[in-house]
């Protein structure tokens, strides 16, 4: 009788594999999921001399010395996987190999799996989860939001594992829990999350057993009240699902972002760099064009990139703000200008999905740079360092991103008709909206304006 473990393609929203199991015993030969998940960093090929004395590979789980709470889960596994083993081989004992039926694997799994399947409803599954991390997962689970915003919530998930990681250092009992968080631990998280680069650096472990595709750099402090906030929703969750009374954000208070003055393109700008001459750049006047239809609309290019066809409707853009489409949904009607529909036009393509061909946010955000710098859009701008809280100048193109767009329809039309209802409904954001204040610039003309009125 032969085991052979394998990892499928099916995984959880932790990003875990799920465990394949085969069975070989005599013309016995059958697979089925074990319903155990594993981090695929934890498993690893060894070699091995089978009963038949033939060289074999096996797949095996990897146990380390690090506690961390992954490795705790792979060790969790590995007893299950040989209790689970152990089981199937006193079934086959009892049943007999001539009277193994087919799918028989899969059931003898399901009885380890839900000995009391009358009483496994979902309540019961979710009171089993305790931990910290098990309950972020939970919660992170049946929050409705963007796949965007779940990633970013994952990220700030892996900064509290190599954090607790971190405490453990001096205390290795150290375990962060619900119920004892308060406003001094918080504080500490932040200052981690300001830190990390450098203690990363000093202790390496902690990022090789919690991982980032991008090694993590200098953070300033509207990115850790970023993660404040994520952490705040947990908390209220975990309070309203009677999780924990402990409520730390009672006593601590996020500090308010800051940001500089905004800076965006003026309307003559905004028409020199419509003109530019890019017939040697196909590529990059694409992209251009495509900046240039987006300071039109206004949208954020998360919604930029999912409009299709189907949001041109008549002579206006329908479209729901990804970003509040969960929250406060609503239908953002913009009127096509003469410009926006010349674009849409010149790519109009029927087997093409997105309104327009888009490329990846990275790369557009590198052609908007481009652009702007053959157009001669150089001028400097004063622009807030969000890691220092200094001023500092730099040329136009190099701090130019999609996210200019949006505030330069903003500004624009700010500038010009000075009603913040108006020009909020064009570009989504609430009519009373404070983040709205950013995106506008109050500057000489509207003062001597202002002041005229007393002439």
């Amino acid at each position: 009788m032969a085991y052979e473990i394998s990892i499928s393609k099916k995984t959880d929203n932790t990003g875990r594999s799920e465990l394949s199991l085969r069975l070989r015993l005599g013309k016995v030969d059958q697979q089925a999921s074990t319903h155990l998940f594993v981090n695929p960093q934890h498993v690893r090929w060894e070699n091995y001399v089978s009963s038949k004395g033939r060289k074999s590979k096996r797949l095996v789980l990897k146990i380390s010395r690090l506690k961390t709470d992954e490795v705790q889960h792979t060790e969790d596994v590995k007893k299950q996987l040989d209790d689970l083993l152990e089981f199937i081989d006193n079934k086959l004992q009892s049943t007999g190999a001539n009277k193994v039926g087919k799918g028989w694997l899969a059931q003898q799994i399901d009885e380890f799996m839900n000995p009391h399947k009358e009483d496994d409803n979902e309540e019961a599954v979710e009171t089993k989860k305790t931990s910290f991390f098990e309950l972020f997962d939970l919660f992170l689970d049946k929050r409705e939001i963007s796949q965007g915003k779940k990633n970013q919530y994952k990220v700030f998930r892996r900064i509290l594992q190599r954090y607790e990681l971190y405490k453990q250092l001096l205390n290795p009992e150290f375990k962060l829990a619900l119920d004892t968080l308060d406003e001094n631990e918080i504080e500490e998280i932040g200052e981690y999350i300001k830190k990390e680069h450098k203690l990363l650096k000093k202790f390496p472990d902690i990022i090789k057993a919690v991982s980032e595709s991008r090694k993590p750099g200098e953070r300033g402090q509207n990115t850790v009240n970023g993660h404040y906030k994520k952490l705040k929703a947990f908390m209220r969750w975990s309070i309203d699902k009677e999780y924990t009374t402990n409520n730390p954000f009672r006593k601590f208070k996020i500090q308010k972002d800051i940001y500089g003055t905004p800076y965006f393109l003026s309307l003559k700008e905004l028409k020199i760099l419509e003109a530019a001459d890019l017939s040697n750049r196909p590529a990059l006047a694409v992209q251009r064009d495509i900046f240039v239809f987006q300071c039109c609309i206004g949208c954020r290019v998360s919604d930029l990139k999912a409009l299709t066809a189907a949001n041109v409707v008549k002579n206006e853009i329908h479209y729901i703000a990804h970003k509040t489409k969960n929250g406060n949904p609503q239908t953002i009607k913009v009127p096509i200008n003469k410009t926006a529909q010349a674009i849409i036009e010149r790519y109009s393509d029927p087997k093409r999905k997105s309104l327009l061909p888009f490329i990846s946010d990275q790369k557009y955000n590198d052609a908007i740079k481009e652009a702007f710098k053959v157009a001669g859009l150089t001028r400097n701008v004063v622009v807030r360092n969000s890691l220092t809280g200094e001023q500092e100048t730099h040329p136009l193109n190099e701090v130019a991103s999609s996210h200019m767009a949006r505030r330069t329809l903003a500004g624009i039309l700010y500038k010009k008709y000075k009603d913040q209802s108006l020009v909020s409904s064009i570009t989504g954001h609430a009519p009373n909206s404070s983040a709205f204040a950013r995106y506008r610039d109050i500057d000489e003309e509207m003062k001597i304006e202002m002041l005229s009125a007393l002439d």
